[in-house]
């Protein structure tokens, strides 16, 4: 395994997921998830594995760095990453990506946007397509069909997502020291509460790149409620 995606295409990992954030530093990423960033060290990947133990059957150990202008959070041991809290979170005066590799072999793609969710599905699953408008369905869907396999993974749903932050989370970054804690459910800050008005594009926030990529979300309605069975089974559903 060579490249920047080497991390994504290991077999060895099970489960991870991965948070991609406009605008914000590492530090206000671990926070929006419900840490205290000042309870975080600088460790590498191997380091960070020791966080976990053995005992890890709720929380997570996150992984923040930044890339330019975006900022991202990566988990081995625990999926907070996928969930509806730390999304709208971290979506706030924002936008988010989240791709989910699940253990169960169910994999997801969210994309949220000032606090609430604009698009959700597992990658090539036709029973979860959105209905339109799709930007970000119709972007992934093309990066799978360009693979040419019938199994690709999870490389052209990154691939698709580096396209429009033009940020490549590549393996020596991910290997590399982070800014690392383990966070448990019960310790979580309370979640924000969403914005109830509509959705607005923030300030200065590229949409999704022309073709050949899909044309930028227009103004989003009522967020998709696209079933949460692609999260992993053991992951309970925030309320």
């Amino acid at each position: 395994m060579t490249g920047p995606w080497a991390w994504a295409e290991d077999p060895r990992a099970v489960t991870w997921c991965v948070t991609i954030t406009r605008g914000i530093t590492p530090e206000e990423v671990v926070a929006r998830y419900g840490a205290d960033a000042r309870t975080a060290q600088l460790l590498t990947r191997q380091q960070a594995a020791r966080l976990a133990g053995g005992d890890l059957p709720e929380g997570s150990v996150l992984r923040a760095g930044q890339m330019g202008d975006w900022s991202f959070c990566f988990e081995d041991y625990g999926v907070m990453g996928c969930m509806s809290g730390p999304l709208s979170a971290l979506s706030l005066d924002t936008e988010t990506f989240s791709v989910l590799r699940g253990g169960d072999g169910m994999n997801g793609f969210a994309y949220w946007r000032d606090g609430q969710c604009a698009e959700r599905f597992e990658p090539g699953a036709a029973d979860t397509k959105p209905r339109p408008p799709r930007p970000w369905w119709d972007a992934v869907q093309e990066r799978l069909d360009a693979s040419g396999e019938e199994y690709p993974g999870l490389v052209p749903v990154l691939e698709a997502t580096t396209r429009h932050t033009r940020a490549v989370l590549d393996t020596d970054t991910l290997d590399g020291p982070l800014l690392t804690l383990r966070l448990e459910d019960s310790d979580r800050i309370p979640d924000p509460r969403a914005p109830r008005q509509a959705p607005r594009l923030p300030k200065g926030v590229r949409g999704v790149p022309a073709r050949p990529g899909p044309p930028s979300p227009p103004a989003m309605r009522q967020a998709v409620d696209v079933s949460v069975t692609w999260h992993l089974r053991a992951v309970k559903e925030e309320e």
